[in-house]
């Protein structure tokens, strides 16, 4: 029984992510490469999460600059284990012969590795945040730009 729902679930995901990537921009989901609220290399590379109008000393530069920079590297593995991951999926969606199987397991890399990038993430914007003052942190959160509901 844990077996075919294992089946069925991978089934599921691997539906979602060739749809997803078969017809990218359509359907909510944006069209690949930058968007245009981040930098080329993704949500840090224009600076980090705490936003715009927060003054650092030079040594919280510093502290934040090694954050970010200590993290790189592993953001730089998970994406690209996403893009391949994706880029496969794509090419066996459209392949002559499916193989459920291997499409299972590109699912599951794709989506451990987006998992792993949430992750890296949160554990970054919390490193950040714990540099800044609680008066930083104040005006970091009257600075982030606040996103209307979707309709």
């Amino acid at each position: 029984m844990k077996n075919i729902q294992q089946r069925v679930l991978a089934i599921l995901l691997s539906s979602a992510c060739l749809g997803a990537v078969a017809a990218p921009g359509e359907g909510g989901m944006p069209p690949p490469g930058p968007r245009p609220d981040m930098g080329a290399h993704g949500p840090h590379a224009r600076g980090p999460a705490f936003g715009h109008g927060v003054d650092l000393t030079d040594a919280q530069e510093d502290k934040v600059f090694a954050i970010m920079h200590a993290q790189e590297p592993k953001r730089r593995e998970h994406t690209r284990t996403l893009h391949n991951s994706q880029e496969a999926l794509r090419a066996l969606g459209n392949a002559e012969q499916f193989d459920d199987a291997r499409a299972s397991s590109l699912a599951q890399a794709a989506g451990n590795a987006l998992a792993a990038l949430a992750l890296l993430e949160a554990r970054t914007d919390a490193q950040v945040r714990a540099v800044l003052t609680p008066e930083q942190r104040k005006q970091s959160a009257d600075n982030r730009p606040r996103h209307q509901p979707r309709p």
